[in-house]
């Protein structure tokens, strides 16, 4: 085991190092501001985009900013000025003109890899059975599609998510309100958590403890934002794309009313558990809301990661499904490889040459064949049909026999 996680390590440490996304310089130059005394980091992008470099806005919620922000004071002794340089030289060439960016990508990355192994671990803690603790393991380690997730794409979603596992394990020991905190929490880096506490108030075993559960989230978030809450920050973080784009589907029943198939799919999981199933299972219920998710919205890659260490949790359990799971996760992969952004395939191979601007990417090679949009469509259906399917199997008594 000690030579899997060694290698394990290397591996991720050379994805990390050869993969370059662009979003990680951007939130690490917005992240930077902390070390010079920003600490409303949302007015001060808004009051101060003509003068800056990069003009995007800072999506993330405050521990976000505050993490990585006080990661990059503790390496800043190291690396000098040479990184804050490079964090602000937005020119085009910035990224493969400078001798250090592969240093720079793992550094920057460096606690992504922390996480990602932490939570390795806490996925053996779910099995009582050596074996399975073993292979649940051994899957998060070695499956190409965490790597990728994590690695290339720079995903900062993993403060979030090993806050959600956390709280699962809390859950498995019967620690409700423990497990709000940890919900909450992680509502500071991510909101999609607070999807789950819907869920908790169902298995709250008094009316005192149901309140607690649905307080302690909010109580929580409302510390992490209230110091940072203006027009800025409702506008960069919290209904920004990312945020919102979960309930954004939707189809229209008239008179300028719609569905939104985000809530309409919660709506029926929530009352199926409060009114259906006398012993709700609330993994299963975890796993069901966010692969309704994906199956219908148009949905950021970064998303797939809140749910890997659920699926490899899944997989262990249950054998059976794991071929469907693996087809299913390959899918999601595979329709945002087709958006029309190079971002998200040739350009994260950019750190070598600027050559690789000239490649085409996989939606302009699809399009000279066919519609890429209806491919994706296509794609997204039957991950929609099948997603279906898996959450029928979940949540049917049938299954648990």
């Amino acid at each position: 085991m000690k030579k899997l996680l060694v290698l394990a390590i290397v591996l991720r440490i050379l994805v990390a190092g050869l993969l370059f996304h662009p979003d990680i310089k951007t939130y690490n130059y917005q992240a930077s501001f902390l070390k010079k005394g920003v600490f409303n980091i949302y007015t001060y992008l808004v009051q101060n985009n003509k003068m800056l470099p990069i003009k995007d806005d800072f999506v993330y919620f405050p521990l976000t900013y505050f993490v990585l922000g006080g990661y990059q004071a503790a390496i800043s002794p190291i690396f000098g000025n040479g990184l804050d340089s490079w964090l602000a030289n937005a020119g085009s060439n910035s990224v493969v003109n400078d001798p250090n960016i592969f240093k720079y990508l793992i550094a920057l990355k460096l606690p992504y890899l922390v996480l990602d192994i932490a939570i390795a671990f806490l996925l053996k803690r779910f099995f009582d059975d050596q074996e399975k603790a073993k292979k649940a393991f051994i899957l998060w380690l070695f499956n190409p599609f965490t790597i990728f997730l994590v690695y290339a794409f720079s995903n900062v979603d993993i403060f979030a998510v090993l806050l959600t596992v956390i709280a699962f394990l809390l859950l498995k020991k019967e620690k409700l309100i423990l497990a709000s905190v940890a919900l909450g929490i992680a509502a500071g880096f991510k909101l999609y958590p607070l999807l789950f506490i819907p869920f908790l108030f169902i298995k709250g075993k008094d009316l005192k403890e149901k309140v607690f559960i649905v307080l302690i989230p909010a109580i929580i978030l409302g510390i992490i934002v209230v110091p940072f809450w203006s027009q800025d920050f409702v506008q960069s973080a919290l209904i920004s794309g990312l945020t919102t784009r979960i309930f954004n589907p939707g189809f229209s029943i008239g008179f300028g009313e719609s569905m939104i198939v985000g809530l309409f799919s919660i709506s029926i999981l929530f009352f199926y558990a409060l009114l259906v199933d006398k012993k709700p299972k609330l993994f299963n219920y975890w796993v069901v809301l966010l692969i309704f998710i994906f199956a219908f919205s148009h949905f950021h890659i970064a998303w797939l990661l809140w749910i890997a260490p659920f699926i490899v949790i899944l997989a262990v359990k249950k054998p059976a499904l794991s071929l469907s799971l693996f087809f299913l996760t390959a899918l999601a992969f595979v329709i945002p490889i087709l958006y029309d952004d190079r971002s998200m395939t040739i350009s994260l191979f950019r750190v070598y040459s600027t050559w690789y601007d000239l490649i085409s990417t996989p939606f302009a090679i699809v399009q000279k064949f066919y519609d890429p949009y209806n491919l994706q469509s296509v794609l997204h259906s039957i991950l929609a049909g099948g997603s279906l399917v898996i959450g029928y199997k979940l949540l049917s008594k049938e299954e648990e026999k």
